[in-house]
Formats: structure tokens, sequence, C-alpha cells
């Protein structure tokens, strides 16, 4: 072998001894491609935390849902999304979900399930159910977590009262929202970890009158996870003060369509 081929060999040996090193001290195969563009950063769990980066394929798991209907309708992060836009889910990957059983009430999950489903049929949104947790349900949360591994926590679903969380208070009867965080690489910002927190002293009072409205109100809050907004408009769920309606009205669906419709990070 010439010393030009022998150097060319030595010189492959060190570069993949050089990614086998940073692979074992945490660099992925994607920062390798995106090498001299530092990954962006989280802190949980009182440290320093790479976000983490996007597995699969960058293509829809589901179709993309069109709006068929118009009216009122809004996003709480309006800018600053994946292509522009609002901050959405990344509609590639499957958003998980967990339910903390502290206080759920009895023959409560079935609609949990139902309403997940209903809002993954309006957004072209998948959703995957992973269990239960021993995870309280806080918008304090940590967004990477030991327990969950090396991802974003998934969306987690629970029950307190108004002595527990006075936010609860009044006529309130349930919270949702998303953290609006960036990519692993980029300024593009996505949705991640939900949190939906239910009254579960309120939703037993509305079941006297059947599990629609009870459904209904999960329906709503899961509306603020995928990042809308309340509206002005009585006719649509999404608006602040709920006393009624069981189904989407027309904005909510369109918001719904466009909450679903957001861009795919990359890897």
């Amino acid at each position: 072998m010439s010393s030009a081929g022998r150097m060319v060999v030595v010189t492959l040996i060190c570069a993949a001894l050089f990614v086998a090193g940073a692979m074992w001290r945490g660099v992925t195969w994607s920062d390798v491609r995106h090498w001299g563009t530092p990954r962006n950063v989280i802190e949980a769990e009182g440290q320093t935390v790479r976000i983490p980066v996007a597995q699969g394929d960058a293509e829809r798991v589901l179709p993309v849902v069109t709006a068929t209907t118009t009216g009122s309708y809004d996003f709480l992060f309006p800018d600053g999304g994946a292509g522009g836009g609002p901050v959405r889910y990344d509609p590639c990957r499957a958003l998980s979900y967990v339910i903390s059983p502290a206080h759920m009430p009895d023959g409560f999950e079935p609609i949990i399930h139902e309403a997940v489903a209903d809002v993954s049929s309006v957004t072209g949104l998948a959703f995957e159910y992973e269990g239960l947790t021993d995870e309280t349900a806080s918008f304090d949360r940590d967004l990477v977590q030991g327990r969950y591994g090396d991802r974003f926590a998934p969306i987690v679903i629970g029950f307190q009262s108004e002595a527990q969380n006075p936010d609860l208070a009044g006529t309130v009867t349930g919270l949702g929202g998303s953290s609006a965080v960036p990519g692993a690489y980029g300024d593009d910002r996505y949705l991640r970890s939900g949190v939906l927190i239910i009254d579960w002293e309120d939703v037993a009072d509305i079941r006297d009158d059947g599990d629609d409205l009870a459904r209904a109100v999960v329906e709503h809050e899961l509306g603020h996870v995928v990042g809308l907004a309340h509206v002005g408009d009585k006719h649509e769920l999404m608006h602040e003060s709920n006393l009624s309606l069981i189904d989407w009205g027309p904005g909510d669906l369109a918001g719904l369509a466009l909450a679903g419709a957001g861009g795919c990070e990359g890897r």
C-alpha cells in the first residue's frame, strides 16, 4: 500500500475513533451532522440538559386535517413556530400522555381516552397512551425527567381540588397548557410536555348530568395543551366559561386543524 493510501486509512480510523469517543460522551449522530452548531439546552432537575433530538423520520404520523369551517380561534403562542406561524407540536411524532391517578373519579379514565381520541381526529396529531404515573401534575414540572428517560416528559393529566390548587378557585374546572421550547437546533420552537389538571370535585358534580359535559371539559383543556387560547365567542368550546356546549364550534375546528398542521422537526 502506498504512503498516500496508508494516510487515508489512518485518517478514516482517526475519524471513526473521534466519532466513537463523541458518542460515548453523549454526542449523537445529529450533533455530528450539525457540527459547528451548538445544540440548544434547557434547565431540568437542577442541571443544564441538551434538548433531546427528534427521533424518527420527518414525516407526519397522521394525515393533515383540512379546516372546512370558519370562526373564532386564537393561539397561546402565535409566533415562533417551525416555518413561521404559531408554536405547535411536531406532527411527525406521537404525543405521549400519562395519567396521574390520584383523586381520579371512578370511571373517568375512559372519558380521558375518548377526549384524546377526539382531539387527535380534529388536529391530525397522533397520541400514545403510556399508562399511569406517580408524577404530580404541575406547571412547574421539569421538561426532561429521569423517570421518563432521555426525552421530553409526556403530557401529564391529573386531578386536584381548589384546596390543593388555588388556580382552580371559583368556576375554574380545569387548567391546561404546554411549554414552548426550541428544537434541538435553530430558533424554531415546538410545544412540549403538556399539563392538564381537572378539578375532580367540579367534574363529580358535572357528571350528575352525564359524562358528555365532563368530556367537553377535558377537550377544552386539551385544546390549550395543543396550543389554543380562549376566545370571546360563547358558541365556541374554547370560550373561557363553557356552561352547556359538548361539541366543538366552527372556530374551534378551524383552530384545531391549524394546531395540528405545524412543521416537522428535522434531525
